[in-house]
């Protein structure tokens, strides 16, 4: 009887003992992001700490998704918006909306961006894509990698 106790508490201890669950992605996402890199129809625009950059104005970008559903964004021209954002129930989507400043939306938007997520996000790493082409890319697919400090 004692041989049984003790075999069912080292089966409990190595197998019964329940590992942590992960983050949720909506609170993985829930921070202030800036550009480690950028790139436009897969041509590198910008990396942090690069000297040859051809768009070195992501090094002011940023995305703050802090607070849930507000989202501000700092774009690499330095123009700020503010607005909403929701993440997909299958987390796969980020999508901004009612972007605006006191100069309006972001250039050719209607005030909405939406990006895809590229991998899995992490504490301090999150990928994303745009799912259409973006005018101030000079019409083409941002490809951003961001890093949370």
């Amino acid at each position: 009887m004692k041989n049984l106790i003790w075999i069912v508490l080292t089966a409990f201890m190595l197998f019964g003992c329940s590992k942590e669950a992960p983050t949720p992605v909506s609170e993985l996402i829930k921070k202030t992001w800036s550009a480690s890199s950028a790139q436009w129809d897969g041509t590198t625009q910008y990396t942090k700490g690069g000297s040859s950059n051809l768009v070195s104005g992501y090094s002011q970008f940023k995305l703050d998704l802090s607070v849930a559903g507000s989202v501000t964004l700092t774009e690499f021209d330095g123009k700020q918006f503010t607005g909403s954002y929701v993440l997909a129930s299958d987390n796969t989507k980020i999508t901004l909306s009612n972007l605006k400043s006191s100069e309006g939306a972001p250039t050719g938007t209607s005030g909405t961006l939406e990006f895809r997520i590229v991998g899995t996000p992490t504490a301090t790493t999150l990928g994303l894509e745009t799912t259409t082409t973006y005018i101030k890319a000079s019409n083409k697919r941002v490809s951003l990698a961001l890093v949370n400090p």
